[in-house]
């Protein structure tokens, strides 16, 4: 089974993250990029806003096919409970038809659940199929707690793949 972990990650542990995973399984790993940077200062404001309004950014051309993909690990950082704008376009764009997806998402504090519901709906109406996700707690986590959970992920999915 070819697997790709796909991700956005704008303070990087949405990135580490992902990178764990894709090490365990031995996964293709891309980023997706937004054009423009967000400052700083106003990330809270403008991205928190534009994901509870659902908006999508304009992001860097996707280089990359998933159709030789049979499984996909999407993560998403959550802001004000969403997906980031980075993912809503990326959804858009993506041709998800029969892929199986696994999603995951960080967040400091709370609202991932909504994000993967939200995300898991999105899926659902490109004809594709989450089949999990997970959701990682990374406020006041260290560096290498945030790259075991990774680790754990993968395991995880290894071991219930093991069983089916």
């Amino acid at each position: 089974m070819k697997t790709l972990v796909v991700y956005y990650s704008w303070s990087g542990k949405t990135e580490l993250i992902a990178t764990s995973i894709s090490k365990v399984l031995n996964a293709d790993l891309r980023k997706i990029e937004e054009v423009k940077k967000r400052n700083r200062f106003f990330i809270f404001i403008s991205g928190g806003y534009s994901a509870l309004r659902g908006k999508c950014s304009k992001i860097k051309p996707i280089n990359f096919s998933l159709d030789s993909y049979d499984l996909i690990f999407l993560g998403t950082p959550v802001w004000a409970s969403r997906p980031t704008p980075a993912i809503n376009t990326f959804i858009s764009k993506a041709d998800l038809a029969k892929k199986k997806v696994i999603l995951f998402a960080t967040m400091g504090s709370s609202g991932g659940e909504k994000a993967t519901k939200i995300v898991t709906e999105k899926i659902k109406a490109k004809k594709g199929k989450a089949i999990a996700s997970f959701i990682v707690k990374t406020y006041r986590v260290k560096e290498e707690d945030i790259i075991k959970r990774g680790e754990e992920i993968a395991e995880e999915f290894i071991r219930k793949k093991g069983k089916n």
